[in-house]
């Protein structure tokens, strides 16, 4: 019998994967206590299995479903892969010569990538299928899925230099990304309000959806423009509220307070065809690319059922990230105050060079359109201290907040003045209920109170307020 971790090794794959395969039936295993045992032979018929002839078929009756691909990082091939486009699994890898340039999320560091990772990485990547206004663009384009739309494109897009070339495709990455190149904004127009920007029965050209917007992840609407030579992504908000462009722009506001200059991402309100969005330029170039720490965790081997609290501290230190810890303090302190519940792995990270994979740095904070109770209602903000839930390192918000330890770069007279903003950002909105407001204003103040209170009590330890150099 082999523990879960052991049976990881045997596989390469994480931790959570052999849970996974357990609850499925893919593994034979027993229960002792809390932990399980696998039994060694399923997992020795599991890497036979992975790795004998007939896996190109994984059990698909339609080869056309089956397509083979090389993952590239700018003109570097790191592996080849077949991709089943009905189960959006992946199969049949081949690490090839630029595998140094692979993403971290797709398998251990020291190992090579496996299959289950990289089809969850690929997931990742693309659309989600309940996203708004996407069967639009679909309908347009002539694709099945979101995946399919992706791949359409090459799964390019303006946060890395990763892309997905077709068997047999000569192409360059210079003459196709994004960064060096123009795309297409017309099916961005589509899937950031429904419009079209022809009209019914005109060709309106090709066919394929060539735009960063494809490989753009997150549920809410938005679109890549380009003005002025700078690359801008544009959100918009839901329901008539149209909440979350005006929070995004007070999480600015509140951020511009507690971290210095490039440690956040400021966001700006934009009008178009009469509703509010919210923008901001990409934080990334052609040279550097964002990690989402996600794919640190699964690199590092920090799997379900481990502290990602501690292991993701310990990734960021085994890469030489500058400030990690204080860093990470200010976005967990920042997500206290606007009480985000969308803190997720996705949407924090690390930025490194592309070509000599170095120079990891804390991403600046982004997405914070999920803060400041974008989602409650008048009556439950009003009813007492609003309750939510935290991400990504604790349930709890009060938890979560004391794991920051060291907070002598907190000064709480930053925060003067910031409840007045509150109101004067909130009440722009056409859309916002005054009453809704005053309770966001009340709520708020709770809050800075109570990291008032913790920043008091760390100080008495750490030492008195000041700027961390």
């Amino acid at each position: 019998m082999l523990t879960t971790k052991e049976a990881a090794e045997r596989l390469g794959v994480s931790v959570r994967r052999v849970n996974a395969l357990i609850a499925a039936g893919g593994l034979q295993a027993e229960r002792f206590g809390r932990s399980w045992m696998v039994d060694e032979r399923s997992v020795e018929e599991r890497v036979a299995l992975d790795r004998g002839p007939g896996r190109l078929k994984m059990d698909e009756r339609n080869p056309g479903n089956l397509v083979r691909y090389t993952l590239m990082n700018r003109n570097h091939p790191v592996l080849d892969f077949t991709y089943n486009r009905r189960t959006r699994q992946t199969a049949d890898l081949v690490v090839r010569e630029g595998s140094d340039w692979k993403p971290l999320g797709i398998g251990l560091r020291e190992r090579d990538p496996n299959r289950y990772d990289l089809a969850a990485w690929i997931s990742a990547r693309s659309i989600p299928d309940l996203r708004p206004n996407l069967s639009p663009v679909l309908r347009e384009t002539e694709a099945a899925n979101a995946a399919d739309l992706m791949f359409a494109s090459w799964g390019l897009n303006l946060s890395d230099q990763y892309w997905f070339k077709p068997e047999g495709a000569d192409l360059d990455w210079h003459a196709i990304n994004y960064f060096e190149n123009g795309y297409e904004e017309r099916y961005g127009e589509m899937l950031l309000d429904g419009s079209r920007t022809a009209a019914p029965g005109v060709d309106a050209g090709p066919r394929c959806s060539s735009s960063p917007d494809s490989a753009t992840p997150g549920m809410l609407p938005k679109t890549w423009t380009r003005e002025n030579g700078v690359d801008y992504l544009v959100k918009g908000g839901t329901g008539g509220e149209n909440r979350e462009p005006y929070h995004e722009v007070l999480a600015s506001r509140l951020l511009a307070r507690l971290c210095d200059e490039g440690e956040y991402v400021p966001y700006e309100l934009v009008k178009r065809h009469g509703r509010a969005y919210s923008r901001c330029a990409t934080m990334v170039t052609a040279e550097t690319e964002l990690v989402a720490a996600a794919d640190v965790l699964v690199g590092f081997g920090v799997s379900e059922g481990r502290d990602p609290y501690h292991g993701y501290r310990k990734a960021c230190y085994e890469l030489g990230v500058p400030c990690a810890e204080t860093l990470i303090g200010k976005m967990i302190v920042a997500d206290h105050l606007m009480a985000n519940f969308d803190r997720h792995t996705h949407n924090f990270g690390l930025i490194r060079n592309v070509e000599a994979l170095d120079g990891y740095r804390v991403a600046p904070l982004f997405d914070h359109g999920c803060g400041f109770y974008s989602r409650a209602t008048v009556e439950e903000l009003l009813v007492g201290r609003y309750l939510w839930e935290s991400h990504p390192f604790r349930r709890y918000p009060s938890q979560q907040l004391a794991l920051v330890e060291d907070m002598g770069w907190y000064d709480p007279q930053r925060l003067d003045g910031f409840l007045d903003e509150v109101v004067e950002v909130l009440a722009a909105n056409p859309g916002a209920d005054g009453r809704f407001v005053e309770a966001v204003r009340g709520q708020t103040a709770k809050q800075i109170e109570t990291v008032n209170d913790l920043a008091a009590e760390r100080c008495a330890v750490f030492g008195g307020f000041g700027q961390v150099p």
